[in-house]
């Protein structure tokens, strides 16, 4: 048994598309800066005024009497003999 194809031909439509143009414009930003003008405070201090007094200062001494005990003491009499020592001398004479 023998097969044949059938024969097919087909045609494919042409499509030619068109895309749609993308141009965007950027908007325009025109930013101004705010103007800003400050001015100091003015620092004009003045030293407040010291007046110190120094205390005043009294001191006294304590007053201090002091009483020494008597003592009387009693030493035992001692009475003391040396023994007497005779020495004899030699005289000698330079030459």
């Amino acid at each position: 048994m023998e097969l044949e194809r059938p024969s097919l031909e087909l045609e494919t439509p042409s499509l030619e598309l068109e895309r749609p143009s993308l141009e965007l414009e950027r908007p325009s930003l025109e930013l101004e800066r705010p103007s800003l003008e400050l001015e100091r405070p003015s620092l004009e201090l003045e030293r407040p005024s010291l007046e110190l007094e120094r205390p005043s200062l009294e001191l006294e001494r304590p007053s201090l009497e002091l009483e020494t005990p008597s003592l009387e003491l009693e030493t035992p009499s001692l009475e003391l003999e040396t023994p007497s020592l005779e020495l004899e001398t030699r005289n000698f004479e330079n030459p």
